[in-house]
């Protein structure tokens, strides 16, 4: 009896000396919700509090943890501690206390993940429903850039992608317009742009699919989040201006602007909203970058008075970028009929003027 007993406790002292990570890895997940806006500006603090030594992510880091760990990392979090650790200012005007702090925390997490494996979240860590219903096409490409931005942080490969998040976020029917929406005109800007001048918008557009982002911050976000997506499709834009036309046959100095950094290739579809004018379309337009560009777009008066133009960009394969634009044009020209008429009215003014002054001589005679 004393002997089982002596087996009893020596087993489980044994099981208590062990930790419970000594034969299998435990697993850290780094990932955040945004706190930053579509241009980087921060819109609280928060994010300071959260890597501190007693924050969420501060624990996961400086807390000791034995055995092996494995590490996963959304890319998105690990570009705002970056952002953080070298100057930040909050929107708000509140005190931005979080540089230090970021500093240490990314120096302390590149210590103890050195030795361990680790593999990268989706950018943003977004919702799996919502990452296959919206960017579906763009997924690959994203966790592409995922994968290559973190290993240029931690300057060593990482092993692979972490499950993407199960949980489905709970978004209005106006807030997943405004997402597909914005995913239609960069997938519609990228025929005609590099990729990579949209990465921002695309990976954007991820962060805002996370399930954790509370619901009044979201909002917040996701108007911010439009209203950079109408800057976006207006860096390839029509300029407006008013014309006014003097003869049947004119050719319109057209104003193209291109504020991306890529060359671009276009047409310019071109309709008149009624029959006073014909316009002829203009085919391929090359623009280079950052740059204006002015075509000549012929024109022809079929009477006086007011018409418009509806103008609109598109690429090659006649898809519309960027916001139409209409011309207005204020036709002072006399048309040939008219022209006919009046010479008509001056000849037979001049004849009858003529017959006056025959038939007063004759009268004095």
């Amino acid at each position: 009896m004393r002997r089982i007993l002596t087996l009893l406790i020596s087993f489980v002292l044994i099981s208590f000396s062990v930790p419970p990570t000594a034969n299998s890895a435990s697993v850290v997940v780094i990932t955040e919700p945004t706190h930053r806006l579509t241009d980087g500006v921060f819109f609280d603090d928060q994010l300071s509090f959260e890597l501190s030594p007693a924050g969420r992510l501060g624990q996961l880091v400086y807390l000791p943890s034995p055995g092996v760990r494995s590490w996963q990392v959304d890319p998105a979090t690990i570009s705002e501690i970056v952002a953080m650790s070298a100057g930040y200012g909050v929107i708000d005007g509140g005190v931005a206390s979080g540089q230090i702090i970021a500093q240490q925390w990314l120096a302390q997490f590149i210590k103890v993940s050195k030795p361990a494996k680790v593999s990268y979240i989706t950018y943003g860590n977004p919702s799996a429903y919502w990452a296959n219903e919206i960017p579906k096409n763009q997924l690959t490409y994203v966790n592409a850039l995922s994968e290559i931005n973190l290993e240029a942080f931690l300057g060593k490969a990482v092993v692979g992608s972490a499950p993407i998040s199960g949980v489905q976020q709970s978004l209005s029917k106006p807030a997943v317009n405004i997402f597909k929406y914005a995913q239609r005109q960069i997938n519609l800007l990228a025929t005609v742009v590099g990729q990579k001048e949209l990465d921002l918008y695309q990976l954007r557009l991820m962060q805002l699919l996370n399930p954790n982002l509370d619901e009044e911050k979201l909002n917040i976000l996701i108007k911010d989040f439009d209203q950079s997506i109408t800057k976006m499709r207006s860096k390839l834009k029509i300029k407006s201006i008013k014309f006014t036309v003097t003869s049947e046959n004119e050719e319109l100095p057209i104003t193209i602007v291109n504020d991306f950094d890529s060359v671009v290739k276009l047409k310019l579809s071109t309709r008149a909203l009624n029959s006073k004018v014909e316009v002829a379309q203009v085919e391929e337009i090359t623009v280079a970058a950052k740059s204006k560009q002015q075509l000549l777009l012929p024109l022809k008066v079929l009477a006086p008075g007011d018409s418009r133009l509806l103008t609109q960009l598109t690429n090659l394969e006649n898809k519309p970028v960027g916001y139409p634009v209409y011309i207005n044009l204020k036709l002072a020209v006399i048309s040939p009929v008219a022209t006919w008429i009046t010479s008509g009215a001056a000849i037979l003014l001049f004849i009858g003027a003529l017959i006056q002054s025959v038939r007063r001589v004759r009268r004095r005679q």
